[in-house]
């Protein structure tokens, strides 16, 4: 059976650019990906990524895709395959095996993403990426001195807050608890002061509604089950994510949140030749530029690694 230099699983930005390295470097790499794109598929308007400004999220996918395929000379480009296991973590040569076939590679990188929690209501598929987001990093300049509402407990959603506050007019704040929870807890409770910020204790979003756009939130109080709605532009979701490591059989160490522990150095994982890039990783950002970034280290890394074991 054919042994490849790398193996990299994933679709989005830190896998393409892994990819783009690896191929620079020559080395015998196969990309793996159920669908190329990531979370940029899903991305309405990009505008933190230098360069291409204001590109719709499926659009800037394309583009990664079509630079990609460059050095698809270089590059096994296996698109449509789901990994299910990896094993052999403790042998030189790595046993990564999909829904459809069996690969032997040197060293992996895991560039799998995570899968934000999405709402579960009526008319949160209808309006994602038309007034519901689920990235305040992202898209919080689009809602300049709109009315918005962020679902979210922890410290995410107290972070969504806190960066709203830069750009709304008012914020609805809907936590299904009675308090404020999360390590920045005492910056929460600070928020409560600001004039722009209606905090909504105890309530969980039941609906949403609109035309073209979001309009309107309906939510209900879980103590007393009454319902009630606002108008709305928008809605920012923290309710949060799930790393997509399902197939690493426990063989790598990962945080208590499930991300793939790594040396953020080099992108290694707690198994030599084995690395990770991008939000499956324990990074605490997860934007396109540092997933970009973490790609490149975790390809070039991968080639050192290969190095010594070539001198074996």
């Amino acid at each position: 059976m054919k042994v490849y230099d790398l193996i990299i699983i994933g679709g989005g930005p830190a896998a393409m650019s892994a990819a783009v390295y690896a191929a620079r470097r020559k080395l015998k790499t196969a990309l793996i990906a159920k669908q190329l794109g990531g979370q940029m598929n899903e991305g309405y308007v990009i505008e933190n990524y230098l360069g291409p400004y204001g590109t719709p999220g499926p659009a800037l996918a394309k583009k990664f895709i079509w630079h990609l395929n460059i050095f698809k000379k270089e590059l096994e480009i296996k698109e449509g395959e789901k990994v299910q296991q990896i094993s052999g973590c403790d042998s030189s040569v790595k046993i990564v095996e999909t829904d459809r076939e069996e690969y032997k590679t040197k060293t992996v990188i895991i560039a799998t993403g995570k899968s934000e929690k999405k709402l579960d209501i009526p008319g949160a598929k209808e309006f994602e990426g038309k007034g519901i987001t689920y990235c305040a990093t992202c898209d919080a300049p689009m809602f300049s001195g709109k009315i918005v509402a962020v679902v979210g407990a922890g410290d995410s959603g107290i972070d969504t807050v806190h960066q709203l506050l830069s750009y709304t007019s008012k914020i609805y704040w809907l936590n299904k608890y009675a308090e404020i929870k999360g390590e920045n807890k005492t910056l929460g409770e600070e928020m409560l002061n600001n004039g722009k910020v209606q905090y909504l204790p105890n309530c969980v979003p039941s609906e949403i509604k609109g035309e073209k756009f979001v309009k309107s939130l309906i939510y209900t109080n879980v103590q007393n089950n009454q319902k009630s709605e606002v108008e709305v532009e928008g809605i920012f979701v923290e309710i949060g994510s799930t790393s997509k490591v399902d197939f690493i059989n426990g063989c790598l160490k990962t945080s208590e949140w499930g991300e793939i522990e790594i040396n953020h150095q080099t992108g290694a994982t707690s198994v030599p030749g084995i690395f990770a890039a991008g939000d499956v990783a324990d990074t605490k950002y997860k934007q396109i530029s540092i997933a970009v970034g973490q790609g490149a280290i975790a390809a070039l890394s991968a080639a050192d690694y290969l190095k010594t074991l070539n001198k074996k």
